[in-house]
């Protein structure tokens, strides 16, 4: 009899206990990418001449996002936590070249166009203990570029490579106990752009070209409290 009285009283302690212990967390990830390239080439020629128009395009897109939270309270104590972190990239490459010579006339154009982006939110909430990590970022690479050349002899020759980068990451932390609090919060963020470039022109021939068009945004933050 004792026994069971014992038994059914630690049973009710461990209900109370975990009546009272609170746990909440949310954690979301959106991430988006394309690209697409064109390119467009023309020449012709009559008696005495030549023609060439040769262009290329590639581009590409990736995005990754990561978010955790978790947290645990009871009474006056709690503790939790939250991370995110990701990031956007694209890349545009294109070559367009036009040759001539004589009665030739050539001309042609390459471009792409590549989005990505990335964006990321976790939150906690137990007890005397809540906090936030939120990030976001995209990146753009719109490359083009485009020849001509003729009558006569000309020759044009262009060539963009570019691309995007862009990231984020930002962390959250919170202890509560009676004797004290501590809470910890990052945040970081950047975009870099990068373009290389090489072109030229002879006799009667030109080029055009954007330069690259790279574009980038990101954003970073987080909360965090202890009561």
């Amino acid at each position: 009899m004792k026994k069971s009285v014992i038994a059914m009283a630690v049973i009710a302690l461990a209900g109370v206990a975990s009546a009272a212990v609170s746990s909440s967390s949310i954690a979301a990830t959106n991430t988006t990418s394309s690209a697409s390239s064109a390119t467009l080439s023309g020449a012709a020629s009559s008696g005495n001449g030549s023609a060439l128009s040769m262009n290329s395009a590639t581009s590409g897109a990736t995005s990754n996002a990561n978010a955790a939270g978790g947290a645990i309270g009871a009474g006056g104590f709690g503790i939790g936590g939250a991370a995110v972190g990701g990031s956007a990239t694209t890349f545009g490459n294109v070559k367009s070249l036009s040759a001539t010579s004589g009665n030739g006339v050539a001309g042609g154009v390459a471009a792409t166009n590549a989005n990505a982006g990335s964006a990321a939110a976790a939150g906690y909430n137990a007890g005397p203990v809540n906090g936030t990590a939120f990030g976001g970022a995209s990146s753009q690479t719109a490359n083009v570029a485009a020849t001509g050349a003729g009558p006569g002899g000309g020759l044009a020759y262009v060539h963009n490579n570019a691309g995007t980068t862009s990231g984020y990451n930002a962390t959250s932390g919170a202890v509560s106990s009676p004797w004290g609090s501590l809470t910890n919060t990052t945040s970081n963020a950047g975009s870099v752009g990068t373009v290389h470039q090489n072109a030229g022109a002879w006799g009667n021939a030109g080029y055009l070209s954007n330069g690259g068009g790279t574009s980038g945004t990101a954003g970073a933050g987080s909360t965090a409290n202890a009561n």
